[in-house]
């Protein structure tokens, strides 16, 4: 483009001038060579401004390809949470559960039965959060505004600022709760006292072994009775919020499976 404006203005600055006088056609030689200048200096800022625009376009087209990269990996941490999130509410659930069981055995009064020892196990059970969080790192170092869409943005924030902070905590207080149990008072009813663990994404019960179960049913059980309760409604909040962080995670799955489907339709 710039060369077809220089070609006019070649045209315009080489047509023959009329005949006149001397002082005329130097005149006229000025009035070409001053011609000829500015319209040089017009065409090095129409390239200057056309190259700026090119490389702000492709600035651009860098940034935006940037962000989908990590809008990508972001969408990876958060299946990765869903998926921990997804196995920690069943073993809560599991634990809720068993504790129900156990209680109403003992305020039944009725006798030991083997079925009871897995309910024994889950009440010793307490999960732990494994967060994924390498691309919100990232992210986190660059700014949030680095995420154009302000309701993921909005998104991405409360869950690792604000609801991953709750959910940590919870899960604080019950395996100190538990902990505290196991160090102060287990001996006492237990021989052993093992929790369920995962391997390869399998339940393997954990082994657990009474010492007497007269002991959990008179006044010398009220320790293990109230443990029991307390256990169960620090794991119901618990899972109040493991169930809406989940929710929260699953919402910014498919927010960025949104965002990253439009940005392809572009």
């Amino acid at each position: 483009m710039i060369k077809f404006f220089r070609h006019i203005r070649q045209r315009l600055i080489s047509a023959p001038p009329p005949e006149r006088n001397g002082s005329v056609r130097a005149g006229n030689r000025f009035s070409k060579y001053l011609l000829y200048a500015i319209g040089e200096i017009i065409l090095v800022v129409i390239g200057i401004l056309i190259a700026l625009q090119i490389s702000n376009w492709n600035d651009k087209q860098k940034l935006q390809a940037y962000e989908e990269k990590l809008l990508s990996q972001l969408q990876q941490d958060l299946v990765l949470n869903a998926k921990d999130l997804e196995l920690n509410i069943s073993l809560q659930k599991r634990t809720i559960q068993s504790i129900d069981i156990l209680l109403e055995h003992f305020e039944s009064n009725e006798p030991y039965a083997d079925s009871l020892e897995v309910h024994f196990s889950n009440s010793a059970l307490w999960t732990k959060f494994i967060v994924n969080a390498g691309a919100y790192k990232t992210i986190e170092a660059k700014g949030l505004d680095f995420i154009s869409d302000v309701e993921l943005r909005d998104l991405v924030f409360r869950i690792y600022e604000g609801n991953l902070n709750w959910l940590q905590q919870m899960e604080e207080i019950v395996i100190n709760h538990t902990e505290n149990f196991r160090q102060n008072y287990a001996s006492k009813y237990f021989a052993e006292w093992n929790s369920v663990e995962i391997d390869n994404g399998n339940y393997v019960e954990g082994k657990t072994s009474l010492r007497d179960y007269e002991l959990f049913l008179g006044d010398e059980g009220a320790a293990y009775r109230y443990f029991l309760s307390a256990t169960k409604g620090e794991v119901e909040v618990l899972l109040d919020i493991s169930e809406g962080f989940l929710d929260d995670n699953r919402q910014g799955i498919e927010l960025i499976k949104n965002i990253l489907s439009d940005t392809k339709d572009d």
